[in-house]
């Protein structure tokens, strides 16, 4: 009888990836919409934890392979910025 090992590395990383990214979503929403003053500085902190933790996770999924990013060429790079200037 085979047993079930559980989940692994790479999908422990990507569920705890996605699970941060989903906080963060709910942390911005919290920021945005909070009357409170002290509420709203306490959410901020959080969030900035969990982008602290996401950048953490993504960069071990990165240094073992399993979330590869292409970089862009320099020329889009440039395009982008100017674009961003100009709004």
């Amino acid at each position: 009888m085979e047993q079930n090992q559980g989940l692994n590395d790479k999908e422990l990383g990507f569920a705890l990836l996605n699970a941060h990214k989903l906080s963060a979503g709910s942390l911005n929403n919290l920021i945005l919409e909070s009357v409170c003053p002290d509420v709203r500085q306490d959410a901020m902190q959080v969030l900035n934890r969990t982008y602290q933790h996401q950048k953490m996770l993504w960069d071990y999924l990165n240094n073992k392979g399993y979330y590869q990013v292409e970089a862009a060429p320099q020329q889009e790079l440039v395009k982008a910025r100017q674009q961003l200037q100009q709004s």
